[in-house]
């Protein structure tokens, strides 16, 4: 826990800790990553999934064939292929990651604007 992190705690009163608790504790990395594929736009997260897991499968066997073969043109022929779909399953694995930091500021978006309504809540 960082100094930040304990001086908001030390400033929050009971009911602040008790909502704090109700919502939960920041999500880990692999909560991040499995939420990927629910919600609105779930299917579009599942499409590069299926399509990075076929290039890594495909590029994997590229690789294969590439270190069986003994003629060196078919090496440079299955190396490039095996290095060009490897590198694009990398990519589209990546791809998912500004996502997860999408939901991960959408939480703490959806969490400040709830402090911001009780705020107003007890002002009223």
């Amino acid at each position: 826990m960082s100094d930040v992190d304990r001086l908001i705690e030390q400033a929050l009163d009971d009911e602040d800790r008790a909502l704090r608790e109700a919502l939960g504790k920041e999500p880990g990395f692999f909560n991040l990553a499995f939420g990927l594929f629910s919600g609105p736009r779930a299917w579009v997260n599942w499409i590069i999934m299926a399509a990075q897991t076929a290039m890594f499968f495909a590029g994997a066997w590229m690789a294969w064939m590439a270190f069986g073969s003994e003629a060196l043109a078919d090496i440079v022929r299955w190396g490039l292929s095996a290095s060009t779909l490897l590198l694009a399953a990398v990519i589209l694995k990546l791809s998912l990651v500004p996502v997860m930091m999408e939901n991960r500021l959408t939480t703490e978006i959806r969490r400040l604007e709830l402090r911001i309504e009780r705020m107003r809540s007890e002002r009223a």
